[in-house]
């Protein structure tokens, strides 16, 4: 590969597949190098090391991963419904990603126990998400809540539990989602409505 054509877009797209191909704990630098015919160098320019890479990976794919999120804000629906939309994606989109993509689910649970960095951002983008529907169900009138932002956090922190891999292979899973986010939605629910 040409150096002049070396961009971040590209050394991402490798890294992914090296992951892929390697797995996240054999995965290393040397081989995006080699796939991309470059120099250890020439990634340096673009990122600090293995670390800042697979950082970089992880929050392209998380942004992937919750792409329709930016479908459910825009929907033509009441903030109720929005926000059980927008739960019910957080709770599955993980859980088919472990089981669709293992080994970019392993570089993100890998780098969860590395990185807080990283997470933490995907965690507070995740409960602004959550608290621009609260603030558009207070406008409704469907949702009363003095923070929107601590109400949002509380419903993050309430379904977090759906996007641990233990949780995965629970057979009753879905009717606990749905439990949980019900009584969420009636938590929030305005009770002079």
């Amino acid at each position: 590969m040409n150096k002049n054509s070396l961009d971040k877009e590209t050394i991402l797209n490798a890294t992914e597949e090296v992951i892929r191909r390697f797995g996240p704990e054999k995965a290393n630098i040397s081989d995006v190098a080699k796939l991309l015919k470059v120099s250890h160098a020439a990634l340096y320019r673009y990122y600090n090391g293995k670390t800042d890479l697979w950082n970089a990976v992880t929050e392209r794919w998380l942004s992937y991963l919750h792409a329709s999120i930016k479908d459910i804000l825009k929907e033509d629906n009441s903030a109720d419904i929005k926000l059980i939309h927008l739960l019910e994606d957080y709770a599955e989109a993980k859980r088919n990603s472990a089981i669709e993509d293992p080994e970019m689910f392993a570089n993100y649970i890998k780098l969860a126990q590395s990185s807080a960095g990283v997470i933490e951002k995907g965690i507070e983008e995740g409960i602004s998400y959550i608290e621009e529907i609260i603030v558009q169900g207070i406008a409704e009138g469907v949702f009363f809540a003095e923070s929107p932002y601590q109400a949002a956090r509380a419903v993050y922190l309430a379904t977090s539990v759906f996007i641990h891999p233990n949780s995965f292979e629970d057979t009753d899973r879905k009717q606990k989602i749905e439990s949980v986010i019900n009584l969420l939605i009636r938590g929030l629910k305005n009770p002079d409505r």
